[in-house]
């Protein structure tokens, strides 16, 4: 090399690409895409044209490479991972972060690199180019896999490109921003020395190291064969920089040594947009996505994981498992979950949703069959003793999923065969009577199909039934249907008043049909409490944006369908009608001069003694180009507000949305907050299912919360919008995320200072008791911690012992007790691998995240 040549800076040249699984095109589109890519590459870097490339960070689409392409292709792929040539990992796909569990990320970090060193090689680099935003725990997630370094674009707000990232727990990672973004492709162009030395000159007045970062390639991009010789003539001609293929590894590695000691500190989740776009409103688009996902998780980790972990199962379906998993984890994709793809993939979603939820229906039948619960044969052999195979719901089994004891009151549907009953009794199989509350019943059937004979077709009817009882921590209890005792039923029906009451609450439409909620413990009254607002969107599936001549509708009025007095639960049934512009202008300005009716039933219960007021909105949209709110009001005023993302309990400051009058480049500042369950705002605690967008809003000069329901847009991405006046992707039409039809909102709220962490009662609302068709006597000892404000992320059996992972949300150490301690073996901490540490099972640090194992 020339003395000239060594006082050039060093460029470290990344040749990669971002692989959307789905996106403006189909899933199977992009798989051929992916082949034909993948074959050039291929080719390139055994012609020795190319050194190394970097498959996107993420295993999902090497997986749709081995599982599509020819067998050829597929050894030539192989053979480049193990010689380190094709860099895979650490992820498994790059999910959205702020609508996904923290649970879902770290088994998406667990995937990936269990396949990618499976495959021959791993990249120990938090690369994150494309996400929207980034959770506050992203670091502590990382370093917990032995990864000390992230690599990103979106979200932060750095004058230069190297800082350290810092964890609400305080651990920190080495990060390199992206300052120019990922999507850099100057070697593929044709001017390309003109374009390499403006990108360079940008990103050089940027880095603190001297050595700079080219991440060539962009999406669904590959190589021009011409990569090596470009970068070669670049060498040769160029006085001021060097190029040279590197691993991004080895450039973050150089990077973090020339700055250290120089790099300052960024804290917690990074969501500014004032170098990149980060996209807020993909929030609440398409919302039935979030619900599906939502769905999904907690099934997988507030049933079968814990289901199968107790049950000890000798055939454990590790295969099965893993593999839903990977099912679910391909939904958090980014452009998947987020709803910003073209219609046919959220089609496609849904249908892989409803395969999702049958494996899902399988795994539990599996468990429930060898623990004995139920029989999956008419006939079985002799001297075997099981359940018959159509029995009903007679006798049950209430299974507790956390490691927290449960003693209160829980709604559960049991089928039983035969004439409607109009009361019922239960008791536990040891016979102690369990108390209940009949509140519904309806005709119902279902189908069963023994493995050896023929299936057959139930007639009965499905219950509806308030339980009160106390189960310890992963405990069941055995019940049955007494029918020695008398039963209970409803009580007789009194004349409807428009109010329901227990010892807190108060709830009623007063004489304008407004919604009411008076606590009778402080003697406050919040009317009215809940009513709707509409307004017209002109944006697109990525950013909410108002039309010039914004229009707005709101309803606080509703009128009185049902109102049920029982001893146990109250029930009031609400109607309402939100009339609102049926879609914007044929110009796009204002509203259109037809008008259409949005219809809800809001159905609200209180429990006797219960927090929370408990509420169900069956949301029936007929409108476009609009968003449609609940509004919340609050008790007070707040400057801000907190709600929860993966691992993390986050305060959000007030901001109100100031939207401008006339197109930029620039997207406007972030309003809207991310929640994955609870929301508190003073003394309002607001818990939901998949509810995931809410902002502060004024309202005739009151705070009120404004919490999304519906976005209804009909564009992918446009380029005329005022909150963000450039494109974020193809401007395609994309009428099914109008959104039209009915969704349902299941949601909590509570007024007053809660005892406990408001997450705990939202990990029960999300994590409920799980009522199971027969008995067993096969559960394994159960276990429960003594702290309620720590938070329970996951309990799942990991070969012969049983795995707890918890998370402290608060700002002190929490004390820890395990009860009981398991017989054969002590509980011991473990890194997310597996592997041991030293610490205390005493106390979780203050942010902490802790797995915790026992031989069981």
């Amino acid at each position: 090399m020339s003395s000239a040549a060594k006082e050039k800076r060093p460029v470290a040249v990344v040749v990669q690409t971002h692989w959307d699984r789905e996106w403006y095109f189909p899933h199977q589109t992009f798989v051929a895409r992916l082949i034909h890519v993948m074959s050039r590459v291929v080719t390139q870097l055994e012609s020795g044209t190319l050194r190394q490339f970097l498959f996107d960070g993420q295993t999902a689409a090497y997986e749709d490479l081995l599982a599509n392409a020819e067998p050829a292709l597929v050894s030539r792929v192989q053979a480049l991972v193990k010689a380190k040539r094709i860099v895979l990992g650490p992820w498994y796909v790059m999910a959205d972060e702020f609508l996904v569990c923290g649970e879902s990320l770290l088994r998406n970090l667990e995937l990936g690199i269990a396949d990618a060193v499976t495959a021959g090689n791993c990249q120990y680099v938090g690369y994150l180019p494309d996400t929207f935003g980034h959770i506050g725990q992203i670091p502590q997630l990382l370093t917990n896999f032995g990864i000390h370094s992230a690599v990103m674009w979106r979200g932060v707000n750095s004058p230069v490109a190297e800082f350290d990232w810092q964890s609400p727990d305080g651990t920190r990672v080495g990060a390199v921003f992206l300052t120019q973004g990922y999507y850099q492709h100057p070697l593929n162009v044709t001017d390309w020395q003109a374009a390499l030395a403006g990108y360079l000159d940008s990103v050089a007045a940027r880095s603190l190291g001297t050595e700079l970062l080219l991440t060539q390639g962009g999406d669904h991009l590959l190589s021009v064969d011409a990569t090596a010789a470009r970068i070669e003539a670049f060498n040769q001609t160029n006085t001021t920089y060097q190029l040279v293929e590197k691993s991004l590894a080895d450039h973050v590695e150089t990077a973090m040594i020339q700055t250290a000691g120089r790099r300052q500190v960024i804290h917690g989740a990074l969501r500014n947009n004032k170098q990149a776009f980060v996209l807020p409103d993909v929030l609440s688009t398409r919302r039935y996505l979030k619900r599906l996902n939502q769905d999904a998780e907690d099934r997988l980790l507030g049933l079968v994981e814990p289901l199968l972990a107790q049950l000890q199962l000798d055939d454990y379906p590790t295969r099965y498992l893993q593999d839903t998993w990977r099912m679910v984890l391909q939904q958090q994709a980014h452009d998947s979950i987020c709803g910003c793809s073209i219609d046919q993939v959220h089609r496609e979603m849904v249908t892989r949703y409803q395969l999702i939820d049958q494996r899902l229906n399988a795994l539990v039948d599996r468990a429930l069959v060898a623990g004995g619960l139920v029989s999956a044969e008419q006939h079985p052999g002799r001297g075997c003793e099981t359940a018959d195979v159509f029995a009903d719901d007679a006798r049950f089994t209430l299974f507790n999923p956390l490691p927290i004891a449960f003693a209160g009151t829980q709604v559960i549907s049991l089928f039983l065969r035969g004439e409607k009953r109009t009361a019922l009794s239960l008791k536990t199989s040891a016979g102690e009577p369990l108390h209940c509350q009949l509140i519904n019943v309806q005709s119902d059937t279902t189908l069963r199909s023994p493995i050896d004979d023929f299936p057959e077709r139930l007639e009965g009817h499905r219950y509806e039934v308030l339980v009160r009882c106390e189960i310890p921590g992963l405990q069941a209890l055995a019940c049955v249907i007494d029918d020695a005792t008398p039963p209970i039923g409803p009580s007789p029906a009194a004349a409807m008043p428009a109010a329901i009451e227990n010892r807190r609450y108060r709830i009623f439409l007063n004489d304008h049909g407004e919604l009411s909620i008076a606590n009778r413990l402080t003697g406050q009254t919040l009317i009215p409490a809940l009513s709707f607002v509409s307004e017209l969107d002109a944006g697109d599936s990525y950013n909410f944006s108002p039309p010039p001549n914004q229009h707005q509708v709101a309803q606080t009025r509703y009128s009185l369908v049902s109102c049920l007095a029982l001893a146990e639960v109250q029930e009031l049934v609400l109607a309402v009608t939100l009339t609102t512009p049926q879609s914007l202008s044929a110009d796009r300005a204002g509203p259109s001069a037809e008008t259409v009716s949005n219809t809800g039933v809001l159905r609200i219960r209180l429990f006797e003694d219960a927090p929370t007021i408990d509420f169900s909105l069956d949301w029936t949209n007929r409108a476009s180009d609009q968003r449609t709110r609940l509004i919340v009001a609050l008790p007070a005023q707040v400057e801000h507000t907190f709600s929860d993302s993966g691992f993390e309990w986050v305060r959000h400051p007030v901001r109100y949305a100031d939207y401008p009058t006339a197109v930029t480049r620039q997207e406007m500042p972030v309003v809207v907050n991310p929640s994955l369950s609870t929301i508190v705002a003073g003394d309002l605690v607001f818990l939901h299912r998949a509810m995931q967008e809410y902002e502060v809003l004024q309202a005739n000069g009151q705070q009120v919360l404004g919490v999304t329901l519906i976005r209804s847009v009909g564009w992918m991405s446009r380029r005329d919008l005022v909150t963000r006046g450039v494109g974020a992707g193809p401007d395609m039409a994309t009428p099914e995320a109008q959104c039209l039809g009915t969704e349902v909102f299941e949601f909590q709220i509570a007024i007053g200072s809660p005892t406990v962490h408001p997450l705990t009662a939202a990990q029960r609302f999300r994590r409920p008791l799980v009522c199971l068709r027969g008995t067993t006597s096969r559960w394994a000892a159960g276990t429960e911690i003594n702290n309620p404000n720590l938070q329970i992320s996951a309990v799942r059996r990991v070969g012969d012992s049983l795995e707890l992972r918890l998370w402290n949300p608060t700002a002190m150490d929490q004390p820890l007790t395990l009860l009981p301690a398991l017989s054969s073996g002590q509980w011991q901490r473990v890194a997310a691998t597996g592997a041991p540490l030293a610490g205390a099972t005493s106390f979780v640090k203050s942010h902490e995240i802790v797995t915790l194992r026992c031989r069981c």
